[in-house]
């Protein structure tokens, strides 16, 4: 501060001025009452609030107070003052007069006026537009750790605004002005990390910064933390179902390496090729030989020969020929497993196989030929008019021979039956036909039909199963032959 008497400069602290000697204790209480009302501002500042609103409802009791302080040299006051000006707060309005009382305190290393400086340089506010000194005066508060200074010297390295653009110097400035609580310096700061710019990409730390800054009530800090929060999430999810992709790959190269008699993965190209195509791991490499091999090497003792696993799945074919398994067939292939030293996994991962093979071969159509050779031997079991179990159980064994799924076989079977009914139908049997016209010419022997004896003929043609139809034609053919011969 300047002495009140000859204008020499005095020590903050001192009592007296060493040059004239006058007395400095009036000095120093105004000085001291600026720094309880820049106190208050900063205060003020930190909820938010800005320096207008308290210097608003404070200038008209403390005006003459920073006037007089600001004429003695003290550069709290000086800038309080300069605020006035700015805002038109108990004085007329008057930028200039703002600048050159900013321009005081500036001048005596007061940081607030410093960066309010760099803030009118930069917009050309009671001064030209100058960014190059903006950045000057930003400069100088931001060393002094003024965080408002620290954060527009950021924003001014990150744009090229007076400056070389300089990513690096930026995420500096974001990250000294950050730590001090600015939250547009977090959030700046996330946006750098989030994106590699000027710093390795980090989305983690990007969200830490968004976060604090949410925790202020910046709104698009809570824009930005929600979207990435999400994009880290389903970046996870694609991580590891790619890590578990790529491990199931892996383990199953070990397997196939391990049956084709391999015990260490240091000799096997093909584990490594496959191994280095992942970017697996060393570590996790070995970790997950060794534990297909200890499986593999469980597994492959209890593992039975091949010739009793042929056997099982001999009789499960046998037992799901007719698409259907009793209780009786399933304890019959569990006694025959355990005489056969089959695991129970084992048992039903070939039941499970024979059964898939089944229903496959159900939805196979055989060959012309079959089927017509088939159709014949139901002809042949149909020529009687009656299918004995035996001839039944042959013709399954001919369908079985013939590789003929059991839904084809009842099908082609079933039109066998109906093929049959509808010749009986048509054609009675000659027998048949011999008998009732022998009856037909008992009943005209004496020329006359009387309604019984035409009962009697309607129950014999229905006994022999000839249709109305044949028996009417019979009866006419009988009558026109009597007719003749009489």
């Amino acid at each position: 501060m300047e002495c009140k008497k000859c204008r020499t400069e005095v020590p903050d602290n001192a009592r007296f001025c060493p040059q004239c000697g006058c007395t400095q204790a009036d000095t120093e209480d105004l000085r001291q009452l600026c720094l309880a009302d820049v106190k208050e501002c900063e205060q003020a500042v930190s909820a938010g609030q800005g320096s207008r609103a308290y210097i608003r409802s404070n200038f008209d009791k403390r005006l003459t107070e920073w006037t007089q302080a600001a004429e003695l040299g003290i550069r709290e006051a000086q800038w309080l003052l300069a605020r006035c000006y700015d805002e038109g707060f108990g004085v007329e309005r008057n930028v200039i007069r703002a600048v050159s009382w900013h321009l005081k305190a500036g001048e005596q290393g007061y940081p607030p006026a410093e960066n309010h400086l760099g803030s009118c340089y930069q917009n050309g506010d009671g001064v030209p537009q100058d960014n190059a000194e903006a950045v000057q005066w930003y400069r100088r508060a931001a060393n002094k750790g003024y965080a408002i200074a620290q954060a527009n010297l950021a924003w001014c390295c990150d744009t090229g605004c007076g400056v070389a653009q300089d990513e690096a110097q930026a995420v500096k400035w974001y990250r000294e002005a950050a730590g001090q609580g600015d939250y547009t310096s977090q959030f700046n700061l996330g946006v750098h990390y989030e994106w590699g710019s000027g710093v390795e990409r980090d989305k983690q730390k990007a969200m830490e910064c968004y976060r604090k800054a949410t925790d202020q009530g910046y709104e698009k800090a809570v824009e930005a933390l929600e979207r990435l929060k999400s994009e880290v999430a389903a970046e996870e999810k694609d991580k590891r179902e790619k890590a578990k992709a790529a491990e199931e790959r892996f383990r199953n190269a070990c397997k196939e390496v391990l049956e084709e008699g391999a015990i260490d993965i240091v000799g096997s190209d093909r584990l490594r090729v496959i191994a280095d195509s992942i970017e697996l791991s060393e570590q996790l490499r070995k970790q997950f030989f060794e534990q297909e091999k200890e499986i593999f090497l469980k597994t492959h003792k209890a593992k039975p020969d091949k010739s009793a696993q042929l056997k099982f799945r001999i009789a499960c074919k046998n037992a799901i020929t007719d698409g259907k398994v009793t209780l009786d067939e399933k304890h019959e292939l569990r006694k025959l497993g355990k005489s056969l030293n089959l695991p129970k996994e084992l048992m039903k991962r070939l039941f499970e196989l024979e059964k898939q093979i089944f229903k496959a071969s159900q939805k196979v159509q055989p060959t012309r030929n079959i089927e017509l050779q088939f159709r014949k031997a139901c002809k042949k079991v149909l020529a009687d008019g009656k299918v004995t179990p035996e001839e039944e159980n042959q013709l399954k064994s001919l369908a079985r021979f013939f590789k003929m799924s059991n839904d084809v076989m009842k099908q082609i079977f079933a039109d066998e039956v109906r093929i049959y009914s509808e010749s009986r139908k048509k054609t009675p049997a000659k027998n048949a036909v011999l008998q009732f016209s022998r009856a037909c010419k008992q009943a005209l022997a004496n020329g006359k039909l009387t309604p019984d004896e035409e009962k009697q003929l309607k129950s014999l043609a229905k006994f022999l199963k000839i249709p109305s139809e044949t028996m009417k034609r019979i009866f006419s053919h009988e009558a026109k032959l009597y007719q003749k011969t009489h």
